[in-house]
């Protein structure tokens, strides 16, 4: 039996962020968006809006603005939902198929329908569910109140710790001989902590790794990486 072919990635930018940026060209759409155009975005922001317009059909893969996004950029408020509702049926045609009732829809049955539909997995179906839930409010649809429901894929909702200052997070450091929540094996007991523990940046931006074998987009990666770069040009000097 062959395997279900899947599209794309769907957008997963914050809708927010690729509605300010949409607003940028109300003047007028330029012949080609070039990177000039996202100044003050971060490099994971540029590459999500990016591939958030090519799924919605408003660029080329050369980044050519097409007739869809210069419609939409140049309408009025009324007619920007009238537009955005074509484009939301069309880009999601798994949704609007006949199959799934968006008005009565469960957070669970919207994220099993991009599981199944798309090459979206992991943490990123949250974000492209938080995208499709604002830009279908925003396009007149009628959207289930158990998908605006923070609903966690399984068990009971877990309480976030507070957020730690610098300073408590040094003095957690002071306190404990490894990190807070990073285990180390204790079957050699005598081997001495890595030296590079002691970096609060490090240590944050390796809690941030993925389960290794997951997906991880190459956006994600590249940014993670580029991120990983400014922080090592922080704690050692070349020479």
């Amino acid at each position: 039996m062959e395997s279900k072919q899947k599209s794309s990635i769907p957008p997963y930018v914050p809708y927010k962020t690729f509605t300010n940026f949409l607003d940028r060209f109300k003047q007028g759409v330029p012949g080609r968006l070039d990177r000039q155009f996202m100044v003050g975005m971060s490099g994971g922001a540029q590459s999500q809006v990016t591939a958030a317009l090519r799924y919605l059909g408003f660029i080329s893969e050369n980044n050519i603005p097409l007739d869809p996004m210069k419609s939409f950029v140049a309408a009025d408020e009324n007619e920007r939902k009238k537009l955005l509702n074509g484009i939301i049926e069309k880009s999601y045609p798994f949704l609007f198929d006949g199959h799934f009732d968006l008005s009565t829809a469960t957070a669970s049955q919207l994220r099993e329908a991009i599981e199944e539909n798309t090459s979206a997995t992991g943490a990123t179906v949250n974000r492209c569910i938080a995208f499709f839930k604002d830009a279908a409010a925003d396009a007149g649809f009628t959207v289930s109140p158990y998908i605006k429901q923070k609903n966690p894929r399984n068990g009971a909702p877990r309480k976030r710790a507070p957020a730690q200052t610098p300073k408590q997070a040094i003095a957690a450091m002071a306190e404990h001989k490894h990190p807070p929540n990073l285990h180390f094996s204790t079957e050699h007991p005598k081997q001495p902590p890595v030296e590079a523990q002691s970096s609060l940046l490090l240590w944050g931006l390796f809690q941030r790794l993925p389960k290794p074998g997951s997906v991880w987009p190459k956006e994600e990666r590249d940014q993670w990486t580029q991120t990983l770069h400014n922080v090592l040009t922080l704690e050692y000097k070349d020479q």
